[in-house]
Formats: structure tokens, sequence, C-alpha cells
């Protein structure tokens, strides 16, 4: 369930500009939420992950909310969150649904489940409904902080040719940060109509000379998982 996808992209003012990049408020939080439980409970976290989600849809400021299971790995979910600003996620953090959702993994986790801040640094959004096979694909990268604007330059024709290729439903970059414009690690959320059109991606001329010139900046190995969405 995205959602409110189509109030996002109104509230965002998203425009590519020539550069491929979106124009948005800096102040629109994304949390990615990490959980990673016992296998034997997955679908009791499934669960409980889904009640969460249903209850923070309630709370003011989010703008989209989804629970995503890693595929060939089930027991590891991630919760996706868009979040107005920064003052609805901390409001959010102490609420309710929050706190009972981790109340529930306790006993059940491997580690504490890891939230991470971004802001939006590309925003392509094409459908407000994904099509019943997409492919969810979220994937991390981080350079030295050295290499932060050689990897800022690689990205424009990456963002400026994945938005427009076929399939492409949602592609958006975020950048890990307490504060808008700073950090050196973003994440990648894509999703693709087809697992045609996420091969093809993957093969494209822009998708293979991004990561031929992100090879030599990486500070970490190239981190890129496929998920199916929890309805």
């Amino acid at each position: 369930m995205r959602l409110l996808i189509g109030a996002l992209a109104g509230a965002l003012g998203l425009c590519v500009a020539a550069t491929g990049f979106a124009a948005a408020p800096p102040t629109t939080v994304y949390v990615t939420t990490f959980v990673e439980v016992l296998p034997e409970a997955t679908s009791r976290t499934a669960g409980a992950l889904k009640q969460y989600r249903d209850a923070a849809s309630h709370e003011p400021g989010l703008l989209e909310g989804d629970v995503y299971q890693e595929i060939g790995a089930p027991s590891r979910f991630v919760t996706n969150e868009v979040w107005q600003d920064m003052a609805a996620y901390t409001a959010h953090a102490s609420a309710p649904a929050r706190n009972a959702l981790f109340e529930k993994l306790k006993g059940l986790e491997f580690g504490p489940p890891d939230a991470r801040v971004h802001y939006a640094h590309f925003v392509s959004q094409k459908v407000a409904t994904p099509a019943a096979n997409s492919i969810f694909v979220l994937s991390h990268l981080d350079v030295t902080p050295p290499k932060l604007p050689e990897l800022l330059e690689l990205m424009k024709p990456l963002t400026e040719n994945s938005a427009q290729e076929p399939g492409s439903e949602v592609y958006e970059i975020i950048r890990q940060g307490q504060t808008p414009g700073t950090g050196n690690h973003f994440r990648l959320f894509e999703i693709w109509a087809s697992e045609k059109a996420w091969e093809d991606h993957n093969m494209a001329a822009s998708t293979q000379a991004f990561r031929s010139g992100l090879a030599p900046l990486l500070g970490t190995p190239y981190d890129q998982r496929k998920y199916i969405r929890l309805n």
C-alpha cells in the first residue's frame, strides 16, 4: 500500500530539471527501517509490521508507508516511509504504533530495528499504483567523503536515463543525514513494472557506466536487494 502517492507528488512539487534531478522541499523526510528476526518468527513479524503500517497510516504527517520482505531472505524486512517533515517523524518515533511494534519484536530480532533518516536527492514517480508483478529494489551505496563530488556527477546521467526507461514506475535516490544536503550515504529505491524491465535497466549503457565509475569510489560494497511488498 503506497499511501497517498498522488498527494505526495503534489506536495513535493516534483519537476525534473535539465539535469534529471527533482526539485523537492528539503524538509520532507524519508525513513528506511531494517528489521531482521529469527526465521521461525517470520510470519509473526510480517503480521506485526502490517499492523504497525496500518496504525501509523493514521498519524499526522505520514505521506507514504509500506512494508517489504526481502526475496531469498524472508526473515528480513524493510519499512519505507515518507514524512512531511522531521517534526512529524519525531512525533511518530515516540507514538504508540512504533513503540508497540518494537515491544513485539523483542525476543524475536537478531538486533534492534535500524532506522535511517534521508532527504530527497532525486525523485521520479510515474504511477500511483505499481503493476501487480512489479519488482521492488532497494540499494545502498556510500563513498568516502572526498569522492562525493565525483559520485554526484556520476548520478546525473543515471537518474536522467533511469526515470525515462520503459517500465520505470518509481525511481528515487535519497541521501542519508540529519540535515538536508549532507551525508555520503545514499539509498536507491526502484519499482519496475516487470522482471524484464528491471533486467533491461541493469544492462542499459547508463547503468553500466554508472557502476563502472562507481566501483573505485565505494566506501563499502554496493548492496542491491529485491523485495516483495506486503499487502
